[in-house]
């Protein structure tokens, strides 16, 4: 019965994703239009809502069971899911995704009836922007805005410091795949990588 749940929010929240990649609730109209489209768009809405089922399955065998911690996780990988697919067709975070799963963050911490975990979640969304907000108040051009609400939401979700260890695994992929492409030469020094994707992995692992 637990993974029957998992399997199945996954996919809600995997179809959830086509949504905010097609349009959001900014543009619901354009993704009302490319719902009546064939091709590619109904393929991506079911290649998403399978890749949700599939993590929300692996993430119930991690954790056990359908409990509070899968809730959690799944949550974020959700939000990453979304994030991930624009992040790596266009560099962009769309800030109504972003607000949304919020939203359902603050549910999920209301729901624990826990001062601590609040204050924790509180604490590691400050982190979260801080850590890339500096930084984007030094070079506007080197940080997006959208990345600084991402970090943040992920240190809402996932309080303090359980940021540092997400973080820190989604970083080291990064700069292990960063450094294979340099040797590969598919880039320069200076490229830049999405970052939603490498946050989804370290959720994950």
């Amino acid at each position: 019965m637990d993974y029957l749940l998992g399997g199945l929010a996954g996919a809600l929240l995997g179809l959830l994703a086509a949504f905010f990649t097609q349009g959001g609730i900014v543009r619901w109209k354009l993704f009302v239009r490319l719902s009546r489209m064939k091709g590619r768009w109904h393929r991506q809405r079911w290649m998403l809502a399978a890749a949700g089922a599939v993590m929300g399955l692996y993430l119930v065998w991690v954790c056990g069971g359908w409990n509070r911690s899968a809730t959690g996780l799944l949550l974020l990988s959700g939000l990453l899911l979304a994030a991930s697919v624009t992040d790596l067709r266009k560099r962009q975070i769309h800030v109504d995704c972003v607000l949304f799963y919020s939203c359902l963050f603050l549910v999920y911490h209301l729901t624990a009836f826990s001062l601590g975990t609040m204050l924790s979640a509180l604490i590691g969304a400050l982190v979260g922007a801080a850590v890339l907000g500096l930084p984007r108040l030094l070079r506007p051009q080197a940080v997006g805005g959208g990345d600084v609400l991402l970090l943040a939401a992920c240190g809402f979700i996932s309080g303090f410091p359980g940021l540092l260890y997400l973080m820190f695994r989604g970083m080291l992929a990064m700069a292990v795949f960063g450094v294979v492409q340099l040797i590969r030469k598919k880039v320069q020094v200076k490229s830049s990588l999405p970052l939603a994707p490498f946050l989804l992995f370290g959720a994950l692992i």
